[in-house]
C-alpha cells in the first residue's frame, strides 16, 4: 500500500484494514511459524491524517493484532498482544540531530511511502526479544537420568 502522506495528512484521510501476516515477510520470518498459521493470523490498522502538534501535518496509526510465538521458558506456544498507537509529524525539512525531538516521531514527506513497510517495521520493533507467559510456566529442562556428583567422595572426607 503506497501512499503520498502529505497529501494524506492535509486531506485528513482515514484508511483500516486488516493485512496477514504472511504478507509482512520479515516480520513472519522472525517468528518462525508455518504459512498456514501465518495465513490465519491477521495485523488490523488503522491510519488517519491531520495537523497536531505544532500545526505539522500529522499520520496518526493504530495496530492491534496478537502474534503467535514460542515462549522461551517452557518452549510452548503462545500468543503475543499488540495494542499500539502512533503520531508521527510530516516535515519537508529534515530535523537536526540536536533538536530536542526524542519525544516526537518524524517521517519524511514522501510522494510514496510504503504503508506495509511502516506497520512491519513497528510490528519488529515492538515484538519482545525473548517472549515469555504471562503467568509462570514450568521451566523447560532436559532430563538425561541422574548423574553421580563428582564431589560426592569429598563431602565425608573433610567433614
Amino acid at each position: 500500500m503506497i501512499i503520498n502522506n502529505l497529501e494524506f495528512t492535509q486531506k485528513q484521510l482515514t484508511l483500516s484494514d486488516a493485512i496477514c501476516v504472511f504478507a509482512l515477510k520479515r516480520l513472519f520470518e522472525s517468528l518462525a511459524i508455518n504459512e498456514e498459521i501465518a495465513k490465519k493470523a491477521l495485523v488490523y490498522y488503522e491510519l488517519s491524517g491531520g495537523s497536531k502538534a505544532f500545526r505539522y501535518p500529522s499520520l496518526n496509526l493504530s495496530i492491534k493484532t496478537s502474534l503467535p510465538a514460542i515462549c522461551q521458558r517452557c518452549l510452548s506456544e503462545m500468543t503475543v498482544n499488540f495494542d499500539l498507537k502512533f503520531d508521527y509529524l510530516i516535515s519537508e525539512f529534515s530535523v537536526e540531530e540536536d533538536a530536542d525531538t526524542d519525544e516526537i516521531d518524524w517521517l519524511e514527506v514522501q510522494k510514496e511511502m510504503n504503508l506495509l513497510e511502516l506497520i512491519e517495521d513497528e510490528l519488529l520493533l515492538a515484538m519482545p526479544i525473548a517472549p515469555l507467559h504471562d503467568n509462570h510456566c514450568a521451566k523447560a529442562s532436559m532430563q538425561s537420568g541422574e548423574k553421580p556428583n563428582p564431589f560426592a567422595i569429598l563431602k565425608d572426607k573433610y567433614k
